[in-house]
C-alpha cells in the first residue's frame, strides 16, 4: 500500500520542522552542570586542620628525631635551639603539611580486615616514619608510616588512637623522609 503524495509532500517537512524545534527547545532550556572541575575538597589526614593553624611538627625516623615550632611571624624554628629553620627546609616542612591536609588515602582498611595480621607485616611494628603535627593550644595527630605496598606507589599508615590502617601515596611519606634528611 502506498500512501498518497499529499502526505509525504507534507509530512517530511512537518517532521523536520519538529526535530528542530525540539533541539532548539532543548538548546535554549537544557543547562549543563557547573562549568570546569569540581571544586577541589581537601581529604587529607590532616583535612580538618589547616597547614597555617599548625603551630609543632615532630619527625622521628628509626632513632632520629627533630622537631619544629612556629613562631608568632609564621616562621619555622628548631625546637632545640630555636634557631631559625633553612628556607628549604621550611618549605619542605609546609610541603609536607598541605600533603597530609590534601592528599586523601587511597584505601582505607578496617581493624576487621586486618584481623589477626601483626602490624610488623605492613612495616609498623616499629614504624619507620612517625610525623606529629600540634596547633597551639588544640588538638594534635601522630601518623605512623610503614613499609610499601606491594605495587610500591602507596606506604602504609596509621593515625595514633584509631583502629583502621590507611593506604597514603608514597609522595606523602616521601616529603616527610625530606624533613628528617635535611640538615
Amino acid at each position: 500500500m502506498v500512501a498518497p503524495a499529499g502526505i509525504t509532500r507534507f509530512g517530511w517537512p512537518v517532521a523536520a520542522g519538529a526535530a528542530v524545534a525540539l533541539i532548539a527547545a532543548l538548546a535554549w532550556h537544557g543547562e549543563r552542570p557547573q562549568p570546569g572541575l569540581a571544586r577541589f575538597v581537601p581529604a587529607g589526614v590532616l583535612a580538618a586542620l589547616p597547614p597555617a593553624q599548625i603551630s609543632e611538627v615532630m619527625v622521628v625516623t628509626g632513632a632520629a628525631s627533630r622537631a619544629f615550632r612556629r613562631n608568632t611571624g609564621g616562621e619555622w624554628l628548631a625546637s632545640d635551639g630555636g634557631l631559625p629553620a633553612a628556607p628549604e627546609l621550611a618549605e619542605r616542612i609546609e610541603t609536607g603539611l598541605t600533603l597530609l591536609h590534601n592528599s586523601p588515602p587511597q584505601r582505607i582498611l578496617q581493624a576487621s580486615e586486618m584481623a589477626g595480621q601483626p602490624l610488623d607485616q605492613f612495616g609498623l611494628a616499629p614504624s619507620r616514619l612517625t610525623v606529629t603535627a600540634r596547633t597551639a593550644g588544640g588538638p594534635g595527630m601522630t601518623i605512623a608510616f610503614g613499609g610499601a605496598n606491594p605495587l610500591g606507589l602507596a606506604r602504609y599508615a596509621r593515625i595514633d588512637g584509631r583502629p583502621e590502617l590507611l593506604l597514603l601515596s608514597s609522595y606523602v611519606a616521601e616529603a616527610w623522609e625530606r624533613v628528617a634528611e635535611q640538615p
